[in-house]
Order: structure tokens, then sequence, then C-alpha cells
């Protein structure tokens, strides 16, 4: 059983099938049970394998019955006609399970030695010492608990030590596989309705489009042999890991699970390449971007949506059925460490002026992140300007500041952060999108005027922390304020005449 909310805040349920039904009629807008981390790996689960079998039967439109997907997907494992593939736990280990795959024989049942009670112990979140996220809490959980625990788990996983080896879908196994995509109000139902039709329209306009096994769990695994990525379809649903679930008499279910020699996707120098349709890439096509612990930012959001550094997923660029209005850039990502977990990220941003931006020939994300480049660009250099500043002021504002001084840079570091946040709020705004969308103005001069009454706040904020005896704190306010306002208003009067 699944349960789903509609957008009257109503509750429903049903299986698998149901589910995949109710996000093709656009009313399933949010899943309850999904943890916060779960959400995006939900989300490219249910996209893939909804494309996945709809490409393989042809079809273009998405159907809107529980029966009709049991068909589509049961059709899309013809080797296991009774759908084993599809449910939850299956006795016989010789068969597949959902996201479980089979035996190679008989004796690797002994492998699965580790047992594990809890979703939540199974789930790929790794915490300190029970401090972050409470471990094993999730006692007597349903079995949608323990069906979104696998989709995290075997989807985006990444090497855990010895044995535990982490999906192709991201570059090394301490990265991190990330989500960059465009996508329209009306909650998951409508998320999954536009990203499903993208992929199988451009599916269907290539005569080249790489086939192969779809969904990896279907394939038996005794953990001693990798398959090859160009056996795999384009769109696989991969695993990572080789477990299994099953019922007690009582009818609570446990997880087993065992190591394996190698990963389960031979595709290292790959390096995160995979065709992945939510992955950005490096420009220079050496490898998927991996986001770091600062999360998104508006520095962060800029490089992702600069063409000259990074080459956009499929997912994030524009599609001829997009509404002109509701759309938001979405950038997601759980951050991995080096056994550790480094923050779930994830940033939504509203786009607005959507149809004057796609009027231009240029590529709107490519319009949108040319001034997000610039906007981005002139946020750094004012703080740099700023944190002059602020080295003056902490130094008790003498004649000639010592812009080495270390001591000095770190005592000014949470001022530029705070400077930052609150650059960060303002980014996005709607002078923004006014000058994306081509509107006349001094789009520099006045977003230079806004930076510097933002530093101005932020400097106000640190006076209250200069030294105590009073002439040192009237010299060092009133040199460094002098400072600050030197070095803004010269760098303003640059663009006062425009660009």
């Amino acid at each position: 059983m699944i349960e789903w909310r509609d957008s009257e805040d109503r509750d429903h349920g049903g299986s698998l099938f149901a589910a995949f039904a109710a996000l093709a009629r656009g009313e399933a807008w949010s899943f309850p049970a999904l943890r916060p981390h779960q959400r995006e790996p939900w989300h490219s689960f249910t996209v893939q394998v909804a494309a996945l079998a709809l490409i393989r039967a042809g079809l273009d439109t998405l159907p809107d019955s529980e029966a009709a997907w049991r068909d589509l997907l049961i059709g899309l494992t013809p080797e296991w006609p009774d759908g084993e593939a599809w449910e939850l736990v299956v006795d016989d280990w010789s068969k597949p399970a959902l996201l479980q795959p089979p035996t190679v024989a008989a004796t690797d049942r002994a492998a699965y030695k580790n047992r594990l009670a809890t979703p939540d112990a199974l789930d790929m979140l790794v915490t300190a010492k029970n401090h972050d996220v409470k471990q094993e809490r999730m006692i007597g959980a349903s079995e949608q608990d323990w069906l979104f625990a696998l989709v995290t788990l075997q989807t985006t996983e990444g090497f855990l030590g010895a044995g535990n080896y982490g999906v192709s879908r991201m570059n090394g196994g301490f990265a991190s596989r990330m989500s960059l995509g465009v996508r329209p109000g009306g909650g998951a139902a409508a998320g999954f309705r536009r990203d499903v039709l993208r992929l199988v329209d451009h599916g269907r306009a290539r005569s080249e489009r790489r086939g192969g096994v779809p969904l990896l769990w279907t394939v038996p695994w005794d953990g001693t042999v990798s398959l090859n990525y160009g056996d795999l379809d384009e769109l696989y649903v991969e695993i990572c890991r080789r477990v299994r679930l099953e019922r007690a008499d009582d009818g609570v279910i446990a997880a087993r699970a065992a190591g394996s020699k190698c990963a389960r996707v031979a595709a290292a120098e790959l390096k995160g390449m995979t065709e992945d349709p939510w992955a950005p890439i490096k420009a220079d096509r050496s490898s998927s971007h991996t986001p770091t612990g600062a999360g998104f930012g508006y520095r962060q959001m800029a490089t992702l949506l600069d063409a000259k550094k990074i080459v956009r997923p499929l997912l994030s660029e524009p599609h001829n059925g997009d509404a002109s209005e509701g759309l938001s850039i979405v950038a997601a990502a759980l951050v991995r460490g080096q056994g550790k977990t480094e923050g779930l990220h994830r940033r939504s941003v509203p786009v607005s002026r959507w149809e004057t931006i796609s009027a231009y020939e240029e590529a709107p994300l490519d319009r949108i992140g040319a001034v997000a480049e610039k906007r981005a660009g002139e946020a750094n250099e004012a703080s740099r300007r700023l944190g002059r500043a602020l080295i003056s002021l902490v130094q008790g504002g003498p004649e000639k500041a010592r812009l080495d001084d270390d001591a000095a840079k770190k005592k000014t570091e949470r001022w530029l952060e705070q400077f930052n946040r609150m650059v960060d709020g303002e980014f996005f705004d709607a002078p923004f999108w006014a000058e994306a969308a081509g509107d006349e103005a001094n789009h520099r001069s006045d977003w230079r005027n806004r930076l510097y009454g933002i530093a101005c706040d932020v400097f106000d904020t640190a006076i209250k922390a200069v030294p105590r005896t009073e002439v040192r704190r009237i010299r060092a306010i009133a040199r460094a304020r002098s400072f600050l306002d030197g070095q803004m208003r010269k760098w303003i009067n640059e663009v006062q005449h425009g660009e």
C-alpha cells in the first residue's frame, strides 16, 4: 500500500500500479510518507520506470488506470509474467523482487548475513553518533517505508566501505547523484507527467537510441560480476546493493543484505557521465558535476546555469509542452562525503517572464544563466570590497589597512557570510527576471547600488564588535566606513551610463 495526497489534501492509497495511475491522472500531489531526502530519488525512479515502459510499449500517452499500468510495467519484465519483479517480498530468491536482484545459485542465500530490522537502517543516510537523525527508529514500518528506503538506497547510494559499492550515475563513490531540472507547478504529478513525456519524446526522436537491460534488479547477481554500461538501456534503473526483504509469520518485514566484490555497473571510467537526464556535466565533459556541502546558494546556482561551465541535463531544458507560468528551476542533492553526509540541499527557483524570455533566439536558460553569472560576479566583487573595509575595521582603522592579515580576515568571515545570505535572498528577484526578459534599464548600476546597500547593512552590524575604547572605536568606524564608501562608489560609477 502506497499513500498519496491530492490537491485538496485528501488521502488516498493503493498498489504501486495505482500510484503510477494517480500520478498519470494528475491526482498525486504528494507522498506524505516520503522522508525529505527520498523525494528526488522517488521522482527519478517513477519517471524512469514510466518512460521505459511507454517506450518499450510504443505508446506516447500516459494511461490513467491501475490495470493499464500493471500491464505496462509487467510488460517491461516479460521474463516474469506473474509480476514478481514488482512485488516487495518474494520468498523464492531465485526470482527478482522489486529493486532486489535474484540469486544466481541457492547457496548464495547464505551470504546475506546482515539483518536490518528497520527501513532507516537500510536507507542511505550516514549520521553522526545518533545525533543528526535518530537511527533505526522506524519500528513497525509499513511496506511503503521499505519501498522508499529501497529506492533511495539502490538508486543514489555511494561507496561505504569494502563490499558496499555505489551507483554508477555519479562521479565516484564519495560523490552525489544530484538533480537539476525544470518543474511545473502542480505537485508531484505535474513533474512526473512533464518529465516522462519529455523522455518519451526524446527517445522517439532518435533512431540511434540505445536499448538494453532496463531494470537491473531483474538480472541475477552473486556479487562477483559487473554489468557492462553499453549493455544497458539509456534510462536504466540501477541497483547497487544485494538486498532481499523477507516477511516473518507475524507479517513484520526485515531486510537481509550481502556485500559484493565489485560494483553492479562497470562504469567507473565514465565518472558519472551516464546520460542521466537530471545530471549536470562539467563543460569540459570530464565528469558529472558534484555539488558541495555549501548547497545551492546564488553562486552555485549561477554556476549550474552557466553554459560556459556546465552542460545542462535534458530535463533542465525547456519543452514545447511547458506552460508559460508556474515553472521552477530545481536543484537537489543529498551531498555525500567520505563516511559522512554533508547535508540535504534543495533549491527551487520560481521562473518569471518565461514567455518573454523564450521569445528570443537564445535558449531561455542560457539567457537566465548569463544574467545569473553577471550578478554573481558582481556580488563576489562587492563582497571583496566589503571584506577590505571590514579588515580595516577590525584592525582599528589604521591609515593603511594590512589586507594580508589572516587573523583579521578570520574575524570578518561571519559578516561576509551574512552578506552572502542577504544577497542570496534577493538574487532571483523581479529585477533579475526583468533583465533576463530584456527590459530596458541600467541593470548593472541598479544591482551594484543594491549590493552597496546590503554591504552597508552588514557593516552597521559589524561596527558593534569594533574595539571598545571610544577614541579607537570612532577612528576605526570612520576610516573603515570611508574606505567602504570610496571603494563602492567608484565601482558603481563605472557603470553609471550602462555597460
